[in-house]
This record gives C-alpha cells, sequence and structure tokens, in this order.
C-alpha cells in the first residue's frame, strides 16, 4: 500500500474538519502567512483572521445543525485534490495550497 503525502495527510484533516466540524483539525496545519479567498467574499482572510472565522463558521453550523456532504474530489483545473462541500444542494470547492507541509492558500470557489 503505498504510502500518504504530507499533502494528502493535511487534505484528509480539512476533509475530517468539515465533517466533524473541528476547525483545530484545519488550524494546526495553517501557516502563518496563511490567506484565505472566497468568490463569495470581497475581502482575503490572513491566517488570524481564518482561524476566527472558521471556528466561528463550525460552530455556527453545529448549533443550527446544518448537514454538509463533504468529500475530496480531483481537481481538474489545477491538478491533485480539493474538497467539494456540498448543503442544501449546492455545491463549492475548497481548494489548499501546501508550501513546506504547512497550508499557505485557501481558495473557495463554485468550480
Amino acid at each position: 500500500m503505498k504510502e500518504k503525502t504530507n499533502t494528502e495527510i493535511i487534505v484528509n484533516d480539512f476533509l475530517k474538519a468539515w465533517q466533524t466540524l473541528d476547525a483545530e483539525l484545519i488550524c494546526k496545519h495553517l501557516d502563518e502567512s496563511f490567506r484565505y479567498d472566497s468568490q463569495w467574499v470581497f475581502e482575503f482572510l490572513d491566517c488570524k483572521g481564518y482561524k476566527e472565522y472558521i471556528r466561528g463558521k463550525f460552530e455556527t453550523l453545529r448549533k443550527n445543525n446544518v448537514k454538509l456532504e463533504v468529500a475530496i474530489v480531483a481537481d481538474a483545473y489545477l491538478g491533485g485534490e480539493m474538497l467539494a462541500i456540498k448543503q442544501d444542494g449546492n455545491v463549492c470547492y475548497y481548494r489548499i495550497k501546501v508550501k513546506d507541509d504547512k497550508v499557505v492558500k485557501g481558495d473557495l470557489c463554485a468550480f
């Protein structure tokens, strides 16, 4: 059996984070230079801002008993893997960029 790369391990932790709404599974992998962009938000978030955001988002999802379907899928645009996150029939995709075993970029978009 092939051993997983660090990037695959990180993508799997992001998957588990979204499935269990445990933000710490994401936060532990973020580089201090991390930047998060979403096509639905005009301003980017830095590492500190994103940690606050994702913890709050997961707490809100938990409080409202929101059910998500999350899967690792192939990234047809950039290669590798990304997350497909489905909520109420709507799907968005979360791509991450890993450098030196830390996540330096996160992008949430509709494609």
